[in-house]
């Protein structure tokens, strides 16, 4: 028997091979990714109520996937997209000294509730594209 480095061995694992593909375009923090494909059939087994989270700092937006409630057959998918607009000086300018956090100022800019993983994969992948190049604020 051979035994491969992990770096070889890493793309056979269950945990890898049942990863969600997503197209995800650089500049985004991916904090958790728990999308499997064995989710598109039964809900029983979903549980933690995150189940993907993003964030992209540069355009200030982050994208959280949860199921409410876990571990239930009837609950749902819920995306949230939410944007943290810049803190601004006196004059109105963007201040770019203050490190980057949501705050109470963060704006929900788009829910969406589904039992469909198709169609939360298909939601998913367009916030993270509009997110991508969408300004919210001018300079």
């Amino acid at each position: 028997m051979k035994i491969l480095p992990y770096y070889e061995a890493f793309p056979d694992s269950p945990a890898y091979r049942e990863m969600q593909p997503l197209r995800i375009p650089a500049g985004w923090r991916i904090g958790w990714n728990q999308l499997l494909v064995t989710m598109d059939g039964d809900l029983t087994d979903i549980g933690g109520s995150s189940v993907f989270h993003a964030t992209n700092e540069g355009r200030r937006f982050n994208i959280d996937v949860e199921f409410r409630p876990e571990f239930d057959p009837e609950g749902a998918f819920h995306l949230t997209v939410i944007y943290q607009p810049w803190p601004r000086t006196d004059r109105g300018r963007r201040r770019q000294d203050v490190p980057f956090r949501f705050d109470g100022d963060a704006q929900t800019v788009h829910t969406f509730e589904t039992r469909s993983y198709l169609h939360l994969i298909a939601e998913l992948e367009h916030w993270i594209a509009r997110c991508t190049i969408w300004a919210r604020e001018e300079n």
